[in-house]
């Protein structure tokens, strides 16, 4: 018989366990550590479980891991499908897993990552699908010639009333996890904005996990490039519509995607507290 169980502190292993079958190319302690922090972001946020355990008469064959959130401004609940494997023997289980964890009407679900499987079940399950491209940009060369005027602050150093008060636990939460968070002071607003980083062939490279808009990233390079240069980064990785162009930078990656079901604006980039952050893919 097949049943659902919520995954608790004393199932992280199991579900790390099948993770590493379904995704080889990362260890064991990738999994346990990206579970534990997972974990630990759920209990301090009072987020609920982090996903699902499939069993089959008691043995683990499938795992979904979920992030719960709320949007900082509309308070509305956001869940994100961070990841699932079932094994190949139970795989026509799979999409009545996926659907037991769009339960909620009013939340809004994503999936940042989804492969080409996931892709394709997810549009059975109404998820549209949102194309983009990654472009790099050299941030000396932009420190020198990029535009904005508009100055950096820290969190610390803000008016009182400058933010709301859960956009700055997200930054602070994010501040704590490893990412770079600063605000842009422009046109009497403090906009927020929180960078990951990763390496490739040993180089660090800044992602944007969080931003109102790529035009406030674009229209304030030159300030954002020094901030991040200060921290040992050349290089900035930004998601830009398909097909789209912008002047000093190569196209990295191409016809890259995520799906949303529900409300969303495809205007922002809103990363906070994905997979990307929590289990470091």
């Amino acid at each position: 018989m097949l049943k659902l169980h919520a995954i608790g502190r004393d199932g992280l292993e199991a579900a790390a366990e099948l993770l590493l079958q379904g995704f080889p190319s990362r260890s064991l302690a990738f999994w346990q550590d990206g579970l534990k922090r997972l974990s630990d972001y759920s209990n301090d946020a009072n987020a609920g479980s982090i996903g699902n355990m499939l069993m089959a008469d008691g043995v683990p064959v499938g795992v979904l891991l979920t992030i719960n959130r709320r949007d900082s401004q509309t308070d509305r609940k956001i869940v994100n499908l961070s990841g699932w494997y079932v094994r190949e023997d139970h795989r026509w289980y799979a999409p009545r897993m996926l659907l037991s964890a769009l339960s909620d009407a009013g939340a809004v679900y994503t999936d940042l990552t989804p492969s080409d499987a996931a892709v394709a079940m997810n549009d059975r399950l109404g998820f549209r699908t949102i194309g983009y491209d990654v472009h790099l940009l050299p941030l000396p060369l932009l420190a020198v010639t990029g535009r904005g005027r508009g100055r950096l602050r820290s969190i610390d150093d803000l008016p009182e009333g400058a933010l709301a008060g859960p956009i700055r636990q997200d930054l602070a939460r994010h501040r704590a996890l490893g990412c770079i968070v600063t605000t842009i002071e422009a046109g009497g607003k403090f906009h927020p904005l929180v960078f990951d980083t990763f390496r490739r062939k040993g180089i660090p490279i800044a992602r944007v996990i969080y931003a109102e808009s790529n035009d406030l990233i674009i229209e304030h390079l030159g300030p954002l490039s020094r901030h991040l240069i200060a921290r040992g980064i050349p290089l900035l990785s930004l998601r830009m519509p398909e097909r789209s162009t912008l002047p000093c930078s190569w196209l990295w990656r191409r016809g890259l995607r995520y799906q949303v079901k529900g409300e969303w604006d495809e205007r922002k980039t809103d990363e906070l507290y994905s997979e990307r952050v929590l289990l470091k893919v």
